[in-house]
Parts: C-alpha cells; sequence; structure tokens
C-alpha cells in the first residue's frame, strides 16, 4: 500500500541541497481565512489485509501444523476533505485502494468509519462518504467550497492543508509554479505544480487558492530524498468536478475502450515493418472480439487520426476517448499497407483494469 507516490528525478547522483523559498505573504488576513476552511479537511487513515504465501521448509510446517498463508496489516495516511453537507469526501485512490477499513478524523478529533463510494484508478480519485454509528451523517461537517482551477495564474498564491508524516491539518503556503503539466504518469497528465510544501500524508488533501476555495488535490512530489523539493503536483479540481457523479451513481467511471495495443510509431518501426507512415499509433495487437476487432481494424494498422485529431502516441488516443461515453462511435483514420482507410468503432466500457495486459487501450 503506497503511502504516497513519488516521482524520481533522473539526473546526476550527487545531492545537491538548495533553498526552498515559499510564496511572499498574501495582503490580507491569511490565519483568518486558513480558520474557516481547516474544518472541511479531515484525515484518512485505511487499512488493509495482505494474504501472501510462505514458500520453503514446506515439510517442516505441514509437520508442526503451521499454516503456510499468512496475513499482513498495512496502513496508510493520507488526507481528503469534505465536498457536501451529505458527508461525501474526496481523496486520492492510492490513500485507500485495497482498503478494509477506512477511518476519517475531523479537525475536532472525532473519528468516523467512511465507505469507499467509487475509486478511479486512471485519474487517482476515490469518493468516500462518512457514517456515524447510528448511520447518519455526523452533525456539524463544513463542507470545502470548490473553486474553478482554469481560471488560475501562473505565480497565483495558494496554500496546502494536509497530514504530512501523520501531522494532521499541517497547512503550507506557495505559489503556482505551472500549469497543464505533464510528467509522463498516466493518460490524463493535466497537473498543477505547486512549492507549496508537499510530503507523503499529504496525498488527497486540498489546495486552496486566496479565496479559500479548493483548486487543486495534493497527488504527487517531485523528489529525490521521498519529501518535499519545492516540486508538487495536484489535479485540477476541475477535472475532479467532472467525475464526482460517475462515482457516486456508478462506484466507478465508466470509460470506453477500443480493446487494442498500440505503441508509438518511429522512424526505426516504419522501416522494420516496412510500413508506409511516420506518424500514428501502430496497433501491435488487438483483443479478440473487442470493439476494435469488431470493427474491422487489423493488427498491423496505424491509426493516424481519431474524431479528426491526429494521433501520435497511445496516450493521445485515450484522450480522445476520454470525451466519449461507452457505446459511442468513434471515427479512426487508419493507414493500412499503402491506403488510407476509414473505420467507425462502436466502444464498449473499459472491463476491470485487473483483468486486462498492460497497456490495453
Amino acid at each position: 500500500m503506497r503511502v504516497h507516490k513519488f516521482v524520481g528525478l533522473l539526473l546526476a547522483s550527487t545531492l545537491v541541497s538548495a533553498q526552498v523559498y515559499a510564496a511572499p505573504p498574501p495582503n490580507f488576513d491569511l490565519p483568518d481565512l486558513v480558520e474557516k476552511v481547516l474544518p472541511s479537511v479531515v484525515n484518512v487513515s485505511s487499512t488493509a489485509i495482505r494474504s501472501y504465501q510462505v514458500y520453503g521448509m514446506d515439510e517442516f510446517l505441514n509437520l508442526w501444523g503451521v499454516p503456510q498463508e499468512r496475513k499482513e496489516k498495512q496502513t496508510s495516511l493520507g488526507s481528503g476533505f469534505i465536498i457536501n453537507k451529505d458527508g461525501y469526501i474526496l481523496t486520492n485512490n492510492h490513500v485507500v485502494e485495497h482498503a478494509n477499513e477506512v477511518m476519517i478524523t475531523l479537525l475536532d478529533k472525532r473519528q468516523f468509519r467512511a465507505k469507499i463510494i467509487g475509486t478511479d484508478e486512471k485519474m487517482d480519485l476515490a469518493l468516500l462518504q462518512v457514517r456515524d454509528k447510528k448511520f447518519s451523517v455526523p452533525d456539524n461537517l463544513l463542507p470545502a467550497n470548490l473553486g474553478d482551477s482554469e481560471t488560475l495564474r501562473i505565480a497565483e498564491s495558494v496554500f496546502a492543508v494536509g497530514n504530512p508524516f501523520g501531522l494532521q491539518h499541517t497547512v503550507t503556503l506557495g505559489i503556482i509554479s505551472a500549469k497543464h503539466r505533464t510528467i509522463g504518469s498516466g493518460p490524463f497528465d493535466n497537473y498543477i505544480q505547486t512549492d507549496a510544501s508537499i510530503n507523503p500524508g499529504n496525498s488527497g488533501g486540498p489546495l486552496f487558492n486566496m479565496k479559500g476555495e479548493v483548486i487543486g488535490i495534493n497527488t504527487m512530489i517531485y523528489s529525490r530524498v521521498g519529501q518535499s523539493g519545492g516540486v508538487g503536483f495536484a489535479i485540477p479540481i476541475n477535472e475532479a468536478k467532472r467525475l464526482i457523479p460517475d462515482l457516486q451513481k456508478y462506484g466507478r467511471v465508466p470509460r470506453p475502450w477500443l480493446g487494442i495495443m498500440g505503441d508509438r510509431m518511429t522512424p526505426q518501426i516504419e522501416a522494420y515493418f516496412g510500413l508506409h507512415a511516420s506518424e500514428g499509433v501502430l496497433v501491435s495487437n488487438l483483443i479478440q472480439d473487442g470493439p476494435a476487432d469488431v470493427a474491422g481494424l487489423k493488427q498491423g494498422d496505424v491509426i493516424i487520426k481519431m474524431d479528426g485529431a491526429a494521433m501520435k502516441e497511445p496516450y493521445d488516443i485515450e484522450r480522445v476517448l476520454a470525451k466519449h461515453k461507452p457505446n459511442d462511435s468513434v471515427a479512426l483514420e487508419v493507414q493500412r499497407g499503402r491506403k488510407q482507410v476509414e473505420i467507425s468503432v462502436k466502444t464498449q466500457e473499459l472491463p476491470h483494469l485487473d483483468k486486462l495486459p498492460q497497456g490495453i487501450i
């Protein structure tokens, strides 16, 4: 169970210490604003029971009746924030992934069990709902106000609230360092970058603007040593708002798929296989009876365009698919040998990821 996601630096191994500078103080009373939003932030503690098999000394273990199957309890600490009066809470999927039990701790130290309502691994989001022992919504919940992440400006002041290293409701100040940051973590890379200090335990916590609105969900850090180096990443809140209804209704985000394995075209691949496309996504394999297979796509085809947009790598296809619902049709322009053909594919809902090979689109 991951406590926090990390992205390692691919640089020289020599460590060079550097001073990380925080944003200049805002021109108003920040403590008053923080005091108002703190009750909306929660501590998320999850417990998972992992089973594993002990191998070796089988005869000895069997002789003495020692079970070979063992169970190990794993815990994960993270953060989250209340989004409405019905007790719904947003956090990261990796904070509660495979959890058997989730506990929520409020600012006033009250603790409640939470039910996992829905998760989305690709966007790393989870929707929880908290209930008391009478299965009622706890009293005096203070939801956070959700802002508009599209209106953010680079160098705008922000602050993060979370539970780094288990230190509840820690506040750190910084600025928006960059927008629409792509870091290679998946098809939906679109992160807000901030220098507000984010550490293990901050995952799932809110990034606030100076109006006290949540504009991001703190998710990753970029670090050599596993703790804040002044480069953190948050999921834009607009992305999360778009998925909340699906998480609440279905417990997941119904995503369409084509049922193909794809590779980015390169000059080497073009030359080796004698293909006639310098750019696009090579269909290296298909799932039998998947949407693409049924529509007539073939191994060795190169997808040039999808819904009129140029496709250069598999992530491009996933981003276009994300704009559709299952059972929608998508238009493909395909290079097949020396010919270009147009194929319409009626999508289906993406099966559970555990049942699919890695890299399936």
